[in-house]
């Protein structure tokens, strides 16, 4: 395993190195050894970079969960990033492995649809296809079926992170389109749905709004299963006791909330749970 780590190291021996950060979001959990695996393949190629978990607690397999949390984070980071993305229901069979290069970032993640955050507001500069024909000599040396992530993401990624152009890793994709991921009014034709529950039981929509005044504005009613949500708030320390309230988040997006309670608890609520809106 060690020679096939670093086989392909030749490449940058002229180059200048530098310290970049490479981010980490998955749905392995905590628990288990599959991160650490995948940070031990990392830091065997390129010891210098910096690893940053962005969260390995998306459901499994809830793939616009993942892309949300994404979008959520990724213009935080600094130039150069290099965000590794693994919630794979279909890990081992002919899916694509993608790597997307805008003017500040570079991606790698299985072509589903989890970087659909990121297309519709990024400028796309690059995007391959990984192949094996290409990318062979950067992956470890056996392939595991079912842990891409160790054994192709991670030193991939690593490589990347050394200098390595993303173009040698695969053949050129054509930029896909996607359908706008919020929903701004009632004239837009995505679904409204519910993306994402924090941990403090907080329902995120794909509502998106400027500000308060906004949401009164366009905004009668939102349904979360069965029950109808109509009061606004401007900070959760507004909200009535007991009672779900619609509330403008960090991130612009409506969010549903309860006074020192879980909103998703009180109503019940999955990421599965239908919503519908009823506007002004």
């Amino acid at each position: 395993m060690t020679r096939s780590i670093h086989k392909a190291t030749r490449y940058y021996s002229k180059r200048k190195k530098s310290v970049q950060i490479i981010a980490l979001l998955t749905d392995f959990g905590s628990r288990d050894q599959y991160v650490a695996a995948m940070k031990g393949v990392i830091l065997s190629i390129n010891p210098a970079v910096q690893i940053v978990d962005i969260t390995h607690e998306v459901q499994p397999q809830r793939t616009r969960q993942a892309g949300y949390l994404l979008w959520s984070v990724y213009k935080y980071f600094p130039k150069g990033s290099i965000f590794i993305n693994i919630v794979d229901p279909e890990v081992g069979s002919v899916r694509r492995i993608i790597g997307v290069r805008t003017n500040h970032f570079t991606f790698l993640a299985p072509d589903n649809d989890l970087l659909d955050f990121i297309f519709s507001e990024e400028k796309v500069m690059e995007e391959i296809e990984v192949t094996k024909e290409n990318a062979k000599k950067y992956m470890l040396g056996e392939i595991s079926s079912t842990f891409h992530g160790r054994d192709v993401f991670a030193p991939l990624a690593a490589h990347l992170s050394k200098g390595l152009p993303l173009k040698r890793l695969g053949v050129p994709l054509k930029p896909k389109s996607v359908s706008p991921q919020f929903v701004h009014s009632e004239e837009d034709t995505t679904n409204c749905c519910i993306l994402h529950i924090d941990r403090f039981g907080n329902i995120i929509t794909n509502l998106k709004m400027n500000d308060t005044g906004q949401v009164i504005e366009k905004l009668k009613v939102v349904s979360v299963g069965i029950n109808l949500i109509s009061r606004v708030i401007n900070c959760y320390d507004e909200a009535p006791t007991n009672t779900p309230c619609l509330i403008v988040g960090s991130n612009k997006l409506v969010e549903i909330s309860v006074k020192n309670k879980s909103a998703a608890h009180l109503l019940d609520a999955t990421l599965d749970t239908p919503m519908k809106v009823y506007w002004q």
